[in-house]
């Protein structure tokens, strides 16, 4: 139950999030998982869902990701994400190109199957 294992849980559902790699990203929920954000609030299965929707009506956005910082305290972890998310929107038929600042707070819990999933995401956009 290393920080390292923590931070590779929640920069690999980052990463899967922006390659498309839906059935990896559910893979790191777990079952009972909550995320809420400025887009959307539910289950972790249905913010998969969500995003694989949002992604085939061509919304694309890339993270760019910060170092994220880990604590541990038995089998919970708290991690905060630093992230910006950048998105080519058109505005009057000229395109621009905007970044979000954010921070995602990430809860995660070491499990009976002895992996880490994310049971929790909330996001502050700044």
């Amino acid at each position: 139950m290393s920080k390292e294992d923590v931070a590779q849980l929640v920069l690999r559902e980052r990463q899967s999030r922006d390659r498309g790699w839906y059935e990896e990203m559910a893979a790191c929920f777990a079952e009972d998982s909550v995320v809420k954000m400025s887009w959307f609030s539910g289950s972790g299965a249905g913010f998969v869902r969500a995003t694989r929707d949002m992604v085939g009506r061509g919304d694309l956005a890339v993270h760019r990701l910060g170092p994220p910082t880990v604590r541990i305290e038995q089998d919970r972890a708290l991690v905060e994400l630093p992230l910006v998310i950048e998105r080519r929107i058109d505005v009057n038929w000229i395109e621009a190109d905007v970044a979000s600042a954010c921070r995602s707070q990430y809860r995660a819990q070491y499990g009976t199957a002895e992996v880490w999933r994310i049971m929790r995401i909330a996001s502050i956009y700044e």
